[in-house]
């Protein structure tokens, strides 16, 4: 009897498994149809109600449908927004995901609208289920505004249709500039349960484009623009809408980065654009009294109807007295910000939070009105390279 060579029988059965592992594989994708392939549903927003009257909680979500075949050359991409309701959020995320048949997952998505009824219920009780269940990341992006958050997500954006991708993309390449403020589901939850107990998100004005975008058909209509400069500063049971200019100074206070430009206007008319290269921001305390100090480091952008025709660079007398003059608005706007912030009883500067950190737990729960809060601003003009 020939004597078997164990090395080379293993050896031709290793690769003849091989090639019939990949057969196997070859036959069976080709004969059978992927669901995850042919029909793909992502969430990019989602938006929360909340009903007073009748304690219900209204859920809306902007998702991409992809839809394909293997006689198709190319996938067909459509916007659907989906909405119902429910005593819970899960519930109406639930029918909402019967009426996709799908499951919904919010892994993809970047906003978040809350409603101001909304923003009135227990923050983490809001978010948790959201994170949790359904995959929310901590940095999707919380706005809210002048309509309903469903009103909101159906809203056709001219530039990119979908209002949510353009709300991912103007706030998170453009936070702090000209008033713009991120906010994400993590920073809001972290406010909320800080000893101020608040926080600030973008509010959102929808307005009809005056001129309507047009292809190779005509006119297409129906189409929105945001107005972002405003802001809704708020804690569990109050809000305020803070104007252009105080969400102008806001924005540089509280943002992790700052770009974009700064305007100053002289009492006889002429103006002076500086764009704001880098900002360090200073906050401290001792006992009761908190400071913050902003620096700015900034340039020339431009000069009307002050240099007399002259060219001016950002080493002449008249833009550092330009940039002196700016300094001491912004510490006013400031001011006005705690002013506001006093009147609202809404501590949206996060002073008490700060106060906390020097004083401890004999520091008393609401309290912002014991405080002082000193600001100051520095404006350094660099020269253009």
């Amino acid at each position: 009897m020939k004597k078997l060579n164990v090395v080379s029988y293993v050896k031709r059965t290793k690769w003849a498994v091989l090639l019939l592992a990949i057969a196997f594989l070859f036959l069976f994708g080709r004969v059978v149809k992927s669901p995850a392939l042919t029909k793909t549903a992502i969430v990019v927003g989602t938006g929360v109600d909340f009903d007073e009257q009748t304690k219900e909680f209204e859920v809306t979500t902007q998702t991409i449908i992809m839809a394909s075949s293997a006689s198709e050359s190319s996938a067909q991409t459509t916007y659907e927004t989906y909405t119902d309701r429910g005593k819970t959020i899960s519930g109406a995320l639930d029918r909402i995901s019967r009426k996709i048949g799908l499951t919904v997952s919010l892994a993809h998505c970047e906003v978040l609208f809350l409603s101001r009824t909304a923003l009135k219920l227990d923050h983490l009780q809001l978010i948790y289920p959201l994170t949790l269940m359904y995959a929310l990341r901590e940095q999707a992006i919380i706005v809210t505004g002048d309509k309903t958050p469903r009103e909101m997500l159906a809203v056709r954006i001219g530039s990119t249709v979908s209002a949510p991708f353009f709300l991912q993309s103007a706030l998170a390449n453009s936070e702090g500039t000209d008033g713009l403020i991120k906010t994400t589901a993590k920073d809001m939850l972290a406010s909320s349960m800080s000893r101020s107990q608040a926080t600030a998100i973008p509010y959102i004005t929808a307005v009809k484009m005056q001129d309507q975008p047009m292809d190779q058909q005509g006119e297409l209509k129906d189409n929105f623009e945001f107005d972002l400069s405003r802001t809704l500063a708020f804690d569990h049971d109050k809000s305020i809408v803070l104007d252009e200019e105080l969400s102008e100074i806001l924005a540089i206070y509280l943002s992790n980065d700052t770009r974009g430009s700064l305007n100053y206007t002289a009492k006889n008319g002429g103006t002076v654009e500086f764009k704001i290269l880098d900002k360090s921001v200073k906050t401290t305390a001792k006992g009761k009294n908190v400071s913050a100090k902003i620096e700015l480091s900034v340039n020339l952008l431009d000069i009307q109807f002050l240099s007399d025709g002259k060219v001016v660079t950002g080493a002449d007398s008249l833009v550092k007295e330009a940039a002196n003059a700016l300094a001491k608005e912004l510490t006013d706007k400031l001011n006005r910000l705690m002013r506001t912030a006093l009147e609202s009883d809404i501590d949206f500067l996060g002073v008490q939070a700060k106060a906390y950190q020097s004083v401890g737990r004999d520091l008393p729960e609401h309290c912002l009105d014991k405080l002082t809060f000193t600001p100051s601003v520095k404006l350094t003009v660099k020269e253009a390279a």
